[in-house]
């Protein structure tokens, strides 16, 4: 296998790997002619990122050594191991063509970069906050010692975002992260954003981060509930702790033939702090 960064697989342990790939999202730039357009293409590699961190703290990459799953075979942690180290030569590729790019650059050829904060401010912002909240998922020391490279070819990023997004639906099949938790972590992640950066994220997450793009979908349209009975204690919608704090962001919930049978209890909405529903 390539040595991404000068790295071999043998050397580092699965969480190294991860803080590492986590890492290399953070190196690429974008060239100036890629014009505008560069925001989106941001949005989708933190999107990456953020589905990438979410698994790693759902199957606590860092303080379990079988990534939630105390059947999983020494086979199976490899192919995960092996999987991260991939995307690492993914991202290794990339500089090694953009440091090719530069060299064989012509007079007058534009190889100046676009800043994180160049473009819409509003961008500007969800971008900083999805990488503050991946970031925040990360430990451990980078084992990478590399500079910031930029992407001047639009058709070679698409490849790029294409071919990180199916090595990250590998490791999720075979260490599936925990539902309950998974759908924590994606709630918090919403709970960040304003409705008109929802809009933004859903579009960006598209064929990159199908869980998040549905969160999104569900903040904005709200809960719908039909057909629903009820003969004894439900609660339906979302459920926040006492000592929960935060923004609410979300469309209004629908209900369509409800029925609450004699002696029923039902909490069909958001709690937000308090007593709890389960609570006697």
């Amino acid at each position: 296998m390539a040595e991404p960064f000068g790295i071999a697989s043998s050397a580092i342990s699965i969480a190294a790997a991860f803080t590492a790939c986590v890492d290399c999202f953070g190196y690429i730039q974008f060239g100036r002619h890629f014009g505008r357009d560069f925001q989106t293409d941001l949005l989708a590699l933190n999107c990456a990122r953020l589905r990438l961190t979410r698994w790693g703290q759902a199957v606590n990459i860092y303080g379990d050594p079988n990534l939630g799953r105390p059947d999983a075979k020494p086979g199976e942690i490899q192919t995960v191991k092996d999987t991260l180290f991939q995307i690492l030569v993914l991202f290794s590729n990339t500089e090694k063509i953009s440091r090719k790019y530069k060299l064989n650059a012509k007079a007058g050829n534009d190889l100046s970069i676009l800043g994180p904060d160049d473009g819409d401010p509003t961008v500007v912002t969800i971008n900083n906050k999805m990488r503050e909240l991946s970031l925040r998922r990360q430990k451990g020391t980078s084992i990478l010692k590399t500079a910031r490279w930029a992407l001047y070819d639009r058709a070679e990023f698409k490849e790029l975002i294409k071919d990180i997004t199916s090595l990250i639906d590998n490791v999720e099949t075979l260490f599936p992260p925990p539902r309950s938790q998974v759908e924590v972590i994606v709630t918090e992640e919403t709970n960040q954003l304003d409705k008109e950066s929802l809009k933004i994220v859903e579009s960006a997450a598209q064929d990159v981060d199908n869980l998040l793009q549905a969160a999104v979908k569900e903040a904005l349209i709200g809960h719908q509930y039909v057909r629903v009975v009820v003969k004894g204690k439900a609660h339906t919608g979302d459920s926040f702790s006492a000592d929960w704090q935060g923004n609410v962001v979300g469309a209004s919930h629908k209900y369509v033939d409800v029925v609450v049978e004699k002696d029923g209890e039902a909490l069909m909405g958001n709690k937000y702090g308090g007593k709890d529903f389960w609570d006697e």
